[in-house]
């Protein structure tokens, strides 16, 4: 007889275990800053015309108050120089204020940047995005070039987070530059602007993402929303994606916080109307005080190669699967131009993330369609979950799956050591050797707002901020796309196999498409001293025919040629038992779903057939008086239950 299995996950390894991460060496950590004090929200690109060139940029408070710092490392970040751009680049002189450094290049290594200046009175003093530009791979600079406000600086307007792309796709609109950001004050608006002369001078904005209201509402206006980035896919549209509040119906005045995209399918000159991507968590606070936020970070993969076109999200976020309420990394890709978007998935891989939070996502997709994300991670503090790393994270197969994770800082930092404090600290030191006491800016934050990673084919580097020093300082680190020992996704805890014997196993892309190789082992022991033939395969998903009992399994990477492997994944277990077939009550004997005649005749053949008659599908359905044995007094019991006067024996349930 022919009896279902079903299949009872439990993790093998212990509760520590969990707290390992890829064996991996962790990459060299560089610190970039120079200054002992305050840096955060970091930005970095390797230019595409030479690898060992890279630029980076930060908001550096040496001054006392909000600069922007510029690093250049001319040895694939071994070494960096640092710098202030100087005052008779900024808008408003000494009197400047500058924040929000972004960063990008284009494809024949020209560097631009984008600072938000302003003259030290915030909401009431003006702004301005200022831009500048460097052809000599970062030894100069060029600018500011102003970003048109209003028609003059309005101090009732504040510019805020504006992020940059520049298109890259050698189409129609290749060289464009578009820069998106909210415009204060509140209710606030995104609004996105473009260059078409390699940001010579820049055209008007544009209004995205408009202030919100409903009857609802009354005569309340909500805010567009924050944190917005644009990304230019492979055939040139360009799309707008921000955190922003989603309000329910026209009748009330509730929402949710949700990822908001935009698209322009003319180069930027007209934009579609907003639509909802997922919903989101929006503003948490981690672990230590540090403010989270569900900002998107976006972008496109414009190889030309097996995933050309597809869109790649990822954001901060406390799903309803979150129980303990702290934030994970999650993800989500579009293949069709945005139009539809895939099931969020996970990227941090800790099995106790219930416990702390992951956080401040940044994403590339590098020139081989490979996507690699760096975030922020508790994991390595068990306990108390307070202080945090670096991740990172890679996706071989178009975002289908990401890697085991990948440890890039080499020292934990703490939250208490980015607490800002407006007590002296003596640390310049004059040319006569006295020293001049600095005041800090106490409205910085506490980490800052987004990280980076950029990469040039294998080549990564990350940009991040770190307190290991006792302060906020950047940190970097280089290195080169590693072969990880697989993340196992497929059998999962407590996942049951009830109507199948064979068992499907899946695991995470370890390395590039089409050059990697997996040895799969399944054994009886966690030794693997009575396992199974090894099975090889080319893909991340096989399906094997098991018999009953407990199974251990692992995977280990290898490129085509076997020069080079991982190590082994970590080791699970899951056990396959004989489970009952019976649902609900005895005396199916036919397997057809009821009881009546033609259960009895079925039966009557099956025990007085010549020789045999049809074997019952189901022996527990078949076994109607429970006694463990089919014979002659299952027949009785069913004659007496369906035709007993009045009536027989109600059928048994099954066990």
């Amino acid at each position: 007889m022919n009896k279902p299995l079903f299949l009872t996950l439990a993790f093998f390894t212990l509760f520590i275990l969990s707290l390992i991460i890829t064996a991996e060496p962790i990459p060299s950590n560089v610190r970039l800053t120079n200054y002992p004090e305050l840096n955060n929200e970091e930005q970095a690109w390797i230019c595409p015309t030479d690898s060992n060139i890279i630029i980076a940029n930060w908001r550096d408070f040496r001054l006392g108050y909000r600069q922007v710092g510029v690093g250049r490392s001319t040895d694939g970040g071994l070494t960096w120089s640092d710098s202030l751009v100087s005052h008779d680049m900024q808008y408003f002189g000494f009197d400047s204020k500058q924040s929000d450094p972004t960063l990008t290049a284009d494809q024949y290594g020209n560097f631009y940047m984008s600072n938000l200046d302003y003259d030290g009175f915030g909401l009431t003093g003006g702004s301005i995005i200022a831009f500048y530009k460097s052809t000599d791979k970062g030894l100069s600079w060029t600018g500011p070039v102003q970003v048109p406000n209003v028609p003059t600086l309005d101090p009732n307007l504040f510019e805020d987070k504006q992020f940059i792309t520049i298109d890259r796709t050698g189409g129609q609109y290749d060289g464009n530059i578009y820069c998106s950001w909210t415009r204060f004050p509140n209710p606030d608006r995104i609004v996105i602007v473009r260059s078409t002369n390699g940001m010579a001078s820049f055209e008007d904005t544009i209004v995205v993402g408009p202030q919100q209201t409903s009857t609802g509402c009354g005569t309340n206006i909500i805010d567009a929303g924050q944190f917005s980035i644009p990304v230019v896919n492979s055939n040139g549209d360009v799309h707008v994606f921000w955190q922003g509040y989603a309000l329910d119906s026209a009748e009330s005045c509730t929402g949710v916080q949700t990822i908001k995209h935009v698209v322009s399918t003319d180069g930027g000159q007209t934009f579609t109307y907003e639509d909802t991507v997922t919903s989101a968590s929006g503003y948490m606070t981690a672990n230590g005080g540090i403010n989270t936020y569900s900002q998107p970070v976006v972008d496109a993969d414009i190889t030309g190669g097996s995933f050309d076109g597809n869109m790649y999200l990822t954001f901060t976020n406390t799903g309803p699967e979150d129980a303990m309420f702290h934030s994970d990394v999650d993800f989500m890709k579009s293949s069709d131009n945005g139009v539809t978007w895939s099931e969020r998935i996970q990227i941090n891989d800790a099995m106790n993330s219930l416990y702390f939070d992951s956080f401040h996502p940044w994403l590339v997709c590098n020139q081989e369609g490979i996507v690699s994300v760096v975030f922020y991670d508790q994991r390595f503090d068990d306990p108390n979950y307070f202080l945090f790393d670096l991740i990172a994270a890679y996706s071989f197969d178009g975002g289908e799956t990401f890697t085991a994770n990948h440890r890039i800082s080499s020292v934990s930092s703490s939250p208490s050591n980015l607490k800002l404090s407006p007590i002296p600290k003596p640390w310049v030191i004059n040319e006569d050797g006295s020293q001049t006491p600095l005041y800090l800016d106490p409205m910085a934050g506490l980490i800052g707002e987004y990280i980076s990673v950029t990469s040039f084919h294998d080549k990564m580097v990350a940009v991040w901020t770190d307190s290991r020093d006792g302060n906020s300082e950047v940190y970097s680190a280089n290195w080169y796309l590693p072969m990880l020992e697989p993340r196992l996704l497929e059998p999962v805890q407590e996942e049951e196999f009830l109507d199948t014997t064979t068992i499907s196993f899946r695991w995470a892309t370890s390395w590039k498409n089409y050059e990697d190789r997996y040895r799969i082992q399944i054994s009886t022991d966690s030794f693997f001293t009575s396992k199974l033939p090894d099975i090889w395969s080319d893909s991340n998903f096989i399906e094997q025919s098991l018999s009953i009992g407990t199974y251990y399994w692992r995977v280990k990477t290898f490129n085509t040629t076997e020069t080079d492997s991982s190590d082994y994944s970590l080791i699970r277990t899951f056990t396959v038992v004989e489970t009952p077939c019976c649902v609900g009550i005895r005396g199916n004997i036919d397997g057809l779903g009821s009881i009546d005649i033609t259960d009895l005749v079925y039966f009557v053949d099956y025990s007085f057939g010549d020789p045999t008659g049809p074997i019952p599908p189901c022996f527990e359905e078949a076994d109607v008086d429970a006694s463990e044995d089919l014979n002659i007094a299952d027949i009785v019991y069913l004659v007496e239950y369906m035709f007993g006067s009045p009536t027989g024996p109600e059928p048994l349930p099954c066990p």
